[in-house]
């Protein structure tokens, strides 16, 4: 060898001797290129948001947005998580239910999301523009920050082009402020709120129908209210008393497909309503009532309507509820299909406690799901009184007779808080 090839030969030998012995096993470089890969690619997929969990983290959701429905598989947790997955851009005046802190627990979750408009609110002489996703014209008015009372009219207007306006809104609400008014019932003086724009308007709102003795003030029904302060209801030679008297309000439901069967949510809160009632009194001589008799009934107040918001999606019980080994090997030898254990287990759970003698004291119901009479469960078996499974099989042919299976007898069981 030439001298530097000695050299090196020399070094190389020298370097080989002094190694560790792992350091010259022939897979120590290959094993630890292996495993630099696989550090360094674990900590890619972590930093960008992998997970190592399994399939059970996987849930199946409905996403309606924008007229369209997205069915998808997702690991989020929360529905704001879906959401942002989905690339689905949330505003603080949109509307999603569930709400965005709601936890994502089980599969054909629904998620809708009502986006916010434009709107004009013409109020008077001045017009605000909001974003709002509500659908109540009363609600929009309330979320813009603007009071209503309870006679203030809202009218939905056809949209047209609007050239003042910035925006140009995807609907139009005018709102139509009532008017304080006094008014003098034979002698009682009250005070009323009305929209009407002449005398004859203000009495036919009222339900106020004068008698042939009967005279009023201003004396033309053509009187624009604009023009008085007061209008008085006369007749000669009585005395009168006036009682104010409760109006109950009214309950306006709206069926919601997005909320499940047996829950409701108040949008708007009802509110009673004033009436006062003129009363003519008879009085004796020395000044005591001895009679009366009611002459008129003139609305104070108008009663608000509640609005609310009923479900009509059917529901489903979550899968985390667990059922216990006992009452699930009950269930299996009675041939009810696992996916409804929860729905049976809910129902005999209320209905019995899971007693097979449970009896009630008053209608005589018997059982575990409380058959009345309880002959009625032999024509399944004849230990009906003490066996569970028997019991269970009777159950489960009422349940689909009657409800069309178990979940539907679970629907009907939260309304009706019986079966």
């Amino acid at each position: 060898m030439i001298p530097m090839q000695k050299k090196i030969h020399k070094l190389k030998k020298k370097l080989h001797k002094k190694s560790p012995f792992w350091m010259r096993h022939p897979f120590f470089i290959p094993v630890s290129i292996f495993f630099i890969t696989l550090f360094f690619g674990m900590a890619a997929f972590i930093s960008f948001g992998g997970s190592t969990q399994g399939a059970n983290d996987i849930r199946y959701a409905e996403i309606y947005v924008d007229d369209q429905k997205l069915t998808i598989t997702t690991r989020a947790t929360t529905v704001a998580e879906v959401l942002e997955k989905q690339g689905i851009d949330i505003i603080e005046e949109d509307i999603v239910e569930p709400g965005l802190e709601e936890p994502v627990e089980f599969d054909d979750m629904q998620i809708t999301v009502y986006r916010a408009r434009p709107i004009a609110l013409i109020d008077g002489d001045r017009t605000v523009t909001t974003l709002s996703a509500q659908k109540s014209p009363r609600l929009i008015a309330q979320e813009a920050g603007l009071e209503l009372e309870a006679e203030d009219e809202i009218l939905v207007l056809p949209v047209e082009e609007t050239p003042s306006l910035a925006i140009e809104p995807a609907q139009k609400i005018e709102i139509k402020r009532s008017k304080e008014i006094q008014m003098n019932i034979y002698g009682s003086l009250t005070s009323v709120r009305t929209t009407a724009s002449t005398v004859g308007e203000l009495l036919e709102e009222k339900g106020i129908v004068l008698g042939l003795d009967e005279t009023i003030q201003p004396s033309s029904p053509e009187t624009l209210l604009s023009d008085t302060e007061l209008v008085a209801v006369n007749k000669a030679g009585i005395t009168t008393v006036s009682q104010n008297r409760s109006i109950p309000f009214d309950t306006e439901y709206v069926e919601d497909d997005n909320m499940e069967v047996g829950t409701t949510e108040v949008e708007i809160p009802g509110v009673d309503g004033v009436e006062a009632v003129i009363y003519e009194v008879t009085l004796d001589d020395e000044g005591n009532e001895t009679q009366r008799r009611e002459l008129q009934t003139v609305t104070v107040k108008k009663p608000v309507t509640a609005r609310v918001r009923r479900g009509t999606k059917p529901a489903t019980l979550s899968a985390t509820i667990n059922v216990s080994g006992d009452k699930a090997s009950l269930m299996a030898a009675a041939g009810i299909a696992e996916s409804d254990y929860a729905y049976v287990d809910y129902i005999i759970s209320r209905e019995s406690g899971w007693r097979p003698g449970a009896r009630n004291s008053s209608s005589g119901a018997y059982g575990l799901c409380q058959s009345l009479p309880a002959s009625k469960m032999a024509s399944v078996g004849g230990d009906y009184l003490t066996n569970p499974v028997t019991q269970l099989r009777w159950c489960s042919g009422y349940a689909a007779g009657r409800y069309g299976g178990w979940q539907g007898a679970y629907n009907a069981w939260l309304v009706q808080h019986w079966w």
